[in-house]
């Protein structure tokens, strides 16, 4: 570790390696800061710093009266760049697994065809997935492309183990470089809740997302549900007007 880091930084970080190593249990007690004071050497006021940058990462919370306690870890997802759910994990450091609960072809319905651009009942390729994140269900996802565009794609790869992204560049060429993409907050539905192991009414986010080509044209619509209690969406503003 650094010498250079601030005394507080370091300490955060041991205390990260404990978390991700399971020394430290979600939903235990962290140690006080008069613990870790102790135990690093160093002023009470430095042991709060650390312990607040785990607040800051979503990584602890604080009760009052009560002291800090391990929380569950969100995954922090960064919109300003179309990467794939896989590529997403592999960044958060969490190994990503998904169950395929539907791999067929299917009339496109008329959000659906508007979307992509196609008519509607024409013949779109309809894959729903459970995302995992270390085997926790995260994401239900449900994406659709136009089979004119990825003839085959049925049978094209295991989608349970394959990226769809990288099955699309390799086999067929195709690949997304820019997307439209919108969420919102909701509530789990009956069966939501059944799927992503929550409790109906559990806070969700609701993305909705157009995958567009090179050119201009729509190869993929997506419609995805996360838990609230695992994801955090991380968007970067640049400046706008400078006007007041």
């Amino acid at each position: 570790m650094s010498s250079s880091l601030p005394q507080y930084r370091r300490i955060a970080d041991a205390l990260v390696a404990a978390i991700r190593s399971g020394e430290l249990e979600v939903g235990g007690r962290m140690p006080s800061e008069r613990e870790l004071s102790a135990e690093f050497g160093v002023s009470r006021m430095t042991a709060r710093g650390a312990l607040k940058a785990l607040v800051d990462q979503g990584l602890v919370s604080s009760i009052e009266a009560k002291g800090y306690f391990v929380s569950v870890s969100r995954i922090d997802q960064r919109l300003q760049t179309l990467t794939s759910f896989s590529e997403d994990m592999r960044r958060s450091g969490r190994r990503s697994s998904s169950i395929v609960l539907a791999a067929r072809m299917v009339p496109a319905s008329g959000e659906v065809a508007a979307r992509l651009a196609v008519a509607e009942g024409s013949a779109v390729f309809h894959l729903l997935r459970l995302r995992q994140a270390d085997s926790v269900p995260v994401a239900l996802e449900a994406a659709h492309i136009p089979e004119s565009l990825a003839p085959g794609l049925i049978e094209a790869a295991d989608f349970a183990a394959e990226s769809l992204y990288a099955t699309l560049r390799r086999r067929y060429g195709i690949l997304p470089v820019e997307a439209e993409q919108s969420f919102e907050a909701s509530a789990a539905t009956e069966s939501d809740a059944a799927i992503l192991q929550v409790e109906t009414g559990a806070p969700v986010l609701r993305l909705t997302r157009l995958s567009l080509s090179a050119d201009g044209r729509p190869v993929e619509f997506v419609q995805s549900v996360y838990r609230g209690d695992r994801f955090t969406m991380r968007v970067r503003l640049a400046p706008g007007s400078t006007d007041a």
